[in-house]
């Protein structure tokens, strides 16, 4: 998507060339903790593709836009990647099949909504885009004088998964 927005190409031939970019590192033998290490790579593959199909890219801002897309990317993939026991794998392969992933992988210990929401908003910065942040944190603060414990518990309350109407009703009795 990144790529797309950069370029103003929007068909399948941009998903290809970054599948086909990824194709040619994992052939090399390099892996993705290289490429994470060395995002370049993909960079330095993807102009190459978009040379030879004749897109037209700016060569600098490609380059740092591909290494955000592969640092915000690349939180989602450790979460998803880790050491990861029976279990959690049983549930990554469910969370694949369903159409709302998210459960399935919190209820195995794997929350990755923090980075997806870093990741969409780095896609709106791209695309000129202003989106709000989803959930709690989106919500404006009515005081700047509201007491650090308070927010601490709002925070806790967010990070428990309570529904967005216990959210409210626990908003407004702490405020």
């Amino acid at each position: 998507m990144a790529l797309a927005e950069h370029t103003g190409v929007y068909n399948e031939n941009i998903g290809h060339i970054v599948g086909n970019a990824l194709s040619i590192i994992a052939e090399d033998g390099k892996h993705y903790d290289h490429l994470k290490q060395n995002p370049d790579l993909i960079v330095d593959m993807i102009q190459l593709q978009l040379k030879k199909l004749g897109y037209r890219y700016d060569k600098d801002k490609l380059r740092e836009m591909v290494r955000k897309a592969v640092e915000k990317a690349g939180k989602i993939v450790d979460k998803l990647y880790d050491k990861y026991q029976e279990d959690q794998l049983k549930a990554f392969r469910t969370a694949l099949k369903v159409d709302n992933p998210f459960p399935v992988l919190k209820q195995a210990g794997i929350d990755i909504e923090p980075e997806l929401e870093e990741f969409r908003q780095f896609l709106a910065e791209i695309s000129g885009k202003k989106i709000e942040p989803k959930g709690f944190k989106a919500r404006k603060v009515i005081s700047e004088e509201i007491p650090p414990e308070v927010l601490s518990i709002a925070k806790a309350l967010e990070f428990s998964d309570f529904s967005e109407k216990a959210m409210k009703k626990a908003e407004k009795e702490l405020i």
